[in-house]
This record gives structure tokens, sequence and C-alpha cells, in this order.
């Protein structure tokens, strides 16, 4: 099996404080833990996001990681990103009671219409011939963090959104993340490629992408076979991007 213990519910270990839950999981990694477990904390004095961007994670907000060990081969284990997102849309969706409007941005931020809520940082590394993995995410739910040059909301804002707690948003994210990595698991990734594309932000649209180097613009035409967004160029050129930031252009 690629994923262990998916048939019932993962411990969390609490934290008041902590520098970062992903800076745990790595910790315990060194240490030989294999888990699976959840590492949540009220509060991180060091959280950080996707491209060594600062994640601000305060109190009543969730931060939380996904500590477990993957069978799998480095490459199908980096496509966790897109099985990570899927749970988190579901998650939110099952807490608010209602998914509408809920999207997911190329690979893994959740967004309400123009506005990011929540985001995930996937790390991973070596342990006993296989991969541990740390899934970490942050989901603004009392605040909304500023981040530069990007529109944040939390989901206190958003309909049925002012009742969710933290913990009740783990409960509902523990069983969606088993969920979706038996899906993976039995189906392989076309099954999560086909769910993301129903949720994905801009798909077949127009939009602005800003890869290692230089900026690009075309139309959102597909999500590859290994995550690559496929970009079609105004040319009709395709281009496969695997890494960079996007923004829907209408």
């Amino acid at each position: 099996m690629a994923f262990p213990a998916l048939d019932r519910a993962w411990p969390v270990v609490h934290f008041e404080e902590i520098d970062s839950t992903n800076e745990e999981a790595q910790r315990r990694a060194r240490l030989g833990d294999r888990g699976p477990v959840w590492i949540q904390a009220d509060f991180h004095t060091a959280g950080r996001g996707r491209m060594g961007r600062n994640w601000a994670s305060p109190s009543g907000n969730l931060c939380a990681t996904a500590f477990f060990t993957s069978s799998d081969p480095p490459a199908r284990t980096a496509l966790l990103s897109f099985v990570a997102a899927l749970a988190l849309h579901d998650a939110v969706g099952a807490a608010r009671a209602d998914s509408r409007e809920l999207r997911l941005k190329w690979p893994n931020d959740l967004m309400w219409e123009d506005a990011k809520i929540a985001g995930i940082l996937i790390e991973t590394g070596a342990i006993g011939g296989g991969l541990w993995v740390a899934a970490g995410f942050g989901v603004n739910i009392a605040m909304a963090p500023s981040v530069p040059g990007r529109r944040t909301g939390r989901l206190a804002d958003l309909p049925g959104g002012g009742g969710v707690r933290p913990l009740d948003l783990l409960d509902a994210l523990d069983a969606s993340l088993r969920g979706w990595l038996s899906a993976f698991q039995d189906h392989g990734f076309e099954a999560i490629r086909e769910a993301w594309k129903i949720r994905a932000a801009g798909l077949g649209q127009r939009i602005a992408l800003s890869p290692a180097h230089g900026s690009l613009e075309g139309i959102f035409r597909d999500l590859g076979p290994d995550g690559a967004l496929i970009l079609e160029l105004d040319g009709g050129d395709l281009r496969h991007i695997r890494a960079g930031e996007i923004s829907v252009l209408g």
C-alpha cells in the first residue's frame, strides 16, 4: 500500500505555539517517526508557504500538517499537492455545508471568488526506503492576514462560514484527505486530475502566468497527466508549466 492507516482517523498532536507544523514534521522524520499524525498549532511563529513566502497564522485560523509516509516514487508523490487540494476544497465545503463558488487555483490554493482563503505546502524527504510527507494546510477562518499583491479572505465572511471552528474543520479535513488518498491509491492520478479540473479556477479562460523566468499569457487549456498546467499561447503553441503563479484575467 502506498499510504498507511486510511481506514481510521489519524491522531492529532496539539501545540499552543510552534515555529511551524511542517518544521515539526521534519523533526519527527529525522527521529525516525513515520506517522500518520496530524500536527496542529494555535499559533505559528515562523509559518511559511510555497516558494519561500511567509504565511501568517494567527489564532483562530487552522494551522495543521498531515505527516505520513508514501511508498510511491518521488514523481508520483509530487502529485499529492492535487490530492491535498481536493481534500481541502471538500472539507471546507463540508464545514460550511456548501462548496459552491469555492475554486482551486493551480496548483493548490483555495479561492472564494478572487480571494485566497487557504493554501497548502507539501514537503517530502527520504525515510526507510520510502518518503515522508508533510502536507501543511493554512486556512483563514477568523482572520485574513494581508499578502502583498494578493486579495485574501476568511471563512467567517463566507455564506455559512461564520460558525466554523478550527478543530471541526480539522476533523473534516482528516476524513477528506484519507478519502482522496484512498482514491489516488486505488484509481491513480487520472481520477484526481478529473476531480481537480471540475473545481479549477480559470480552466478554459485567459490567464497570466509567472513561471520561474518571465511571464506568459494565454488560455488555460488543461491539466496534464503529470500535473503541469497546459497553456495555449496566442499563436496556438502549447506550453507545459510545472511551477509558477497564475492570475485569471476575466
